[in-house]
Parts: C-alpha cells; structure tokens; sequence
C-alpha cells in the first residue's frame, strides 16, 4: 500500500469497511507518526490508534520517545495525553525526566497532571523536589532580571509549617502550576504582579493592569500588556485561589471567564470596553465579590443600581455606591 496517496483517515475509513485489520491500521498509522513531517496528519494519526485500541510495548515506546525527544510541542502534547490515559501505570519514568526538561508550558501542565493523576509516594517525591527547586532559583525571570524572592520566601514558610509528606499530591500539583503559571505570564507579558497565599503556597491575588490608561509617545513597543480579551490570558484558569484581580486600563470586554472564580472578593476593571449588561449577568455569579471598580467603561451608564448585591461596595465615577 502507498502511504503517500493515504491519510490516518483515510486507513480509519478503510479499517471500517474490513478493507485492512487493525493491526495493518496500526502499522500505518505508526509509519505515519514516525516518518511524516506534517503535524496535523501525525495528530490524527495519534488520535486514531486511541481508537483502534492497540496499546502494546511498541506504541508506548513511541509514545515515550516523543515525550522526550520530538521537538514538535502539540505533537508532544497529544503523546503526554495519550500516556496518561492508556499508560499511566507505566510512565512515571519519562514523566519525570519530562517535569525537569519541557519547557512548553501548555506540556508541562499536562506533564503535572499526569504525575499528580498517578498519586504514589513516588510521584509526591517528584513534585516535592520539583518545588525545592523552585525554591532555590533565584531568578523567576532571567531575561527580565525578576527575581524569584516571592516565591522562595513563601513556600520556605510553607513547608517550615507542614512537612512536606503531609501535603497531599493535588496540593504540590497546585503549587507547581501556581508557579508555572506566573512564571509563563511574566515571559509574555510587560506588567504583572501578584502575591502569594502565605498558607498554602497558591497565588491570591493578580494585577495585569497597565500603569497609564493611554499610549505614551516615545514609550518602547510592547510596555501596555494590550490585553483584549480574558480567554486569552493562558493558565488563568489554575489560578483557583485567587480572590483579587486587577485588570485595569486594557481592552476587555466581556469578563464571563471570571465566573469560574468563585473566591474572588475584589474585581477591578477601570478603563476597559465594558458595554454589555450581560456583564452584569456574570458579576452576579461571584458570590463572594465584596468589591467592583468598573469605573471608565460604558457599561457604567446602563447599570441600574437596584440589580447591584446592597453589600457590595461599587465604584462606577469617582465616589462609591452602595
């Protein structure tokens, strides 16, 4: 058969009408992995065989060898998945090489989850010596001379206070993705701040707000964070303990991706593109919002202020609401 005419769907489709059996399926579909450079008939190809259902030595050693080694990171991506749901039991080896040398963040997150999802005393000791790292790095960002005093401080304390072999594997997974998370939002972005939770190690409190409300003649390219939209923001979302955001002077509109923070207690969104009351709708859904700053935005004059929670503390112009 000449792959070349052929694609993963193509042996799928095939495999359907009995034209091939599946092991046939699974050596082309591995040929496909092995020998082409085109990323998105190497994921199908990866998708497929999960459906085919082949999972023996040779698939997980293919799989292993592109956690390791493939320099492709969705195509790295998609084999971290796969071996956390066909091959947990026996990967922790290439999971922990992987922990200390992907430098892809969305990986390294699925890195985590996969040691944390194995729950050993194996796996703890892993991400237990991933945070004493963390703790003797000095510099959070090298390029940017950020230095990494938060972080060492805190979890010092942290783990001063509670032994390391009593944190649970989901509680040193959170730390690592706390960190990881900052870590890749100070690389991306020229404006971030943030403070850290001194009990548990977890960030609490995010600032990706810009100094100036507007661009400044002869300022450098990239100084305002120009953030339009919160989706966009990666890792935002494992960032559960937060219970302050600052967002003020960028470009949001719609903050529906805010009803996942359930501990938020201040929200500040001075000088956005606010407009749609169905932002409301989601401010609604914070149940434990104390504080709003929706100052500078033209949703300020649509609110009617018998929708708005009495005990919540509303800063619309220049003088509060209640």
């Amino acid at each position: 058969m000449n792959l070349f005419n052929l694609s993963p769907k193509k042996i799928f489709e095939q495999l359907e009408k009995d034209e091939i059996n599946k092991f046939t399926a699974f050596e082309h579909l591995i040929s496909f992995i092995e020998n082409s450079e085109i990323e998105v008939i190497r994921g199908e190809a990866i998708e497929i065989l999960d459906i085919i259902g082949i999972y023996n030595d040779t698939l997980f050693d293919i799989l292993e060898n592109i956690l390791i080694s493939d320099s492709n990171e969705k195509i790295r991506y998609k084999a971290i998945r796969f071996i956390e749901k066909r091959f947990l039991v026996r990967a922790i080896k290439p999971l922990k090489w992987a922990i200390s040398h992907e430098n892809n963040y969305k990986c390294l997150i699925a890195v985590i989850k996969s040691i944390n999802k194995y729950n050993s005393d194996e796996s703890k000791l892993i991400l237990i010596n991933e945070i004493k790292k963390i703790i003797k790095t000095k510099y959070i960002n090298k390029e940017k001379r950020i230095e990494n005093k938060k972080f060492r401080k805190t979890l010092k304390n942290v783990f001063k206070n509670k032994k390391s072999e009593f944190f649970t594997s989901n509680e040193l997974s959170e730390i690592l993705i706390n960190y990881i998370t900052i870590r890749y939002l100070i690389r991306h972005y020229p404006n971030v701040f943030y403070e850290i939770n001194p009990e548990n190690g977890l960030i609490n409190e995010l600032d990706l707000s810009d100094y100036l409300e507007y661009e400044v003649k002869g300022m450098p390219f990239g100084w305002k964070n120009n953030i339009k939209s919160i989706s966009e923001i990666i890792g935002l979302k494992y960032l559960k303990n937060l219970k302050k955001i600052d967002f003020s002077n960028n470009q949001i509109e719609n903050i529906q991706e805010l009803v996942k923070f359930g501990n938020l207690t201040y929200l500040i969104l001075t000088n956005n593109k606010i407009c749609d009351l169905e932002n409301l709708e989601y401010i609604k859904k914070l149940p434990n919002l104390k504080y709003l700053d929706l100052r500078k935005n033209k949703i300020v004059k649509k609110i009617d202020l018998n929708e708005i929670d009495s005990r919540m503390r509303v800063l619309l112009k220049d003088s509060y609401i209640f």
